[in-house]
């Protein structure tokens, strides 16, 4: 391979964490096309928020007046395959997030057409995005007005009526700024989100390939949807005092025969991966992610119950071409110890190791660089 400046690589990574009972994963257990699908899982413990697979849908430009139009003229174009642990529960709900074109002004419209049913186990179904959709909506108007309401009375096709009424979004996102009429400004689709996000029940899902306005989209990990990632409600710990690194080593027995002198084989008996940073801020939050026994209540930590809590990891960073390197370790714990120093002057800082946990099936670290 040759020199190539571009691609030594500089720059800080970001860290985020949070407990084990919303994650998002690649996996190979099951996909609809391709190698890879996200796994989304909720398991009834956590709150409700959103534990997703999103992308940024710019291969092809979508007005939010087209996507109109395909709506109101029942246009089958925009769909994607999930499947789910059977379940009756509340399935991937989509978010569109539209975003001003020029202006500050933006919205997430997400449609749930299939809540609170029985979908067959053990086989992808294709869901496919209808005008019957119940929906909601939420976001902030150019003026900075903030707006949300769910649901909207009627369905997704009362959302985006061509003639705005008191439901639709043209009414709600531009009728109260002064000066403007509905329909007057353009909105353009900047993000999809397949999401997972009331905590009740314990359910799991997997989500592959999406359609948005007939332009494929394969989830696959590295592939050609830009800005594509699998993520759950994670928490930078925030600033750092010398940046985060991620450690690898594997400890190896060689095969040894009588008649050779080198080696013939060597396995790998051992691997570890790991994660270590000094925090500079020393909230209650990364107190409790950095003592392996703690127990975090509203302001309070408790240790000594003999806990050991598992957590999701998500390094970020930039790639050589300027794209997102992201490093996902979906089970690890705390190790190791932690002082804390309080001394005149000096900051207080939390230092940190997280290792990982393998799951069965599993990969214990994936690396990712996503496409621009």
């Amino acid at each position: 391979m040759p020199q190539t400046i571009s691609n030594v690589l500089t720059g800080v990574a970001t860290l985020a964490v949070h407990n084990e009972h919303d994650l998002a994963e690649w996996t190979q257990d099951y996909a609809q096309a391709g190698i890879y699908s996200g796994h989304l899982v909720k398991d009834g413990l956590s709150t409700d928020r959103s534990t997703h697979v999103q992308f940024n849908p710019t291969l092809a430009s979508v007005l939010f007046s087209q996507f109109q139009a395909d709506i109101i003229a029942a246009a089958v174009t925009y769909h994607f395959y999930e499947r789910t642990d059977g379940v009756n529960g509340s399935w991937a709900q989509w978010e569109f997030r539209f975003e001003e074109v020029g202006g500050l002004g933006w919205f997430e419209l997400t449609a749930a057409p299939h809540q609170n049913q029985v979908w067959a186990a053990n086989a992808f179904a294709n869901y496919v995005l209808v005008g019957a959709s119940l929906c909601g909506v939420g976001g902030h108007t150019p003026n900075g007005t903030s707006v949300f309401q769910w649901p909207i009375a009627g369905n997704l096709t009362a959302a985006v009526a061509a003639a705005p009424g008191a439901q639709a979004v043209e009414t709600l996102f531009e009728a109260a700024e002064v000066g403007s009429g509905t329909g007057v400004r353009n909105y353009v689709l900047q993000r999809c989100r397949m999401e997972l996000w009331e905590n009740s029940p314990a359910r799991e899902c997997w989500i592959d390939d999406v359609t948005v306005r007939s332009t494929l989209y394969a989830i696959e990990p590295g592939g050609a949807a830009p800005g594509l990632v699998v993520s759950s409600p994670n928490v930078e710990i925030g600033y750092t005092d010398d940046g985060v690194m991620l450690n690898y080593t594997s400890d190896t027995a060689d095969i040894e025969v009588e008649e050779e002198t080198f080696p013939i084989g060597r396995v790998i008996t051992k691997e570890t991966a790991e994660i270590t940073c000094n925090m500079a801020e020393s909230s209650m939050f990364n107190m409790d992610k950095a003592l392996a026994g703690s127990v975090l209540g509203t302001n309070v930590i408790e240790l000594g119950g003999g806990v050991n809590k598992i957590l999701n990891l998500t390094l970020e960073g930039v790639n050589p071409v300027g794209g997102k390197r992201t490093i996902y370790i979906p089970r690890a714990t705390s190790t190791g110890a932690v002082g804390m120093p309080y001394k005149k002057g000096e900051k207080t800082v939390l230092p940190v190791t997280f290792q990982a946990l393998k799951s069965q099936g599993q990969a214990a670290v994936t690396i990712v660089d996503s496409a621009v």
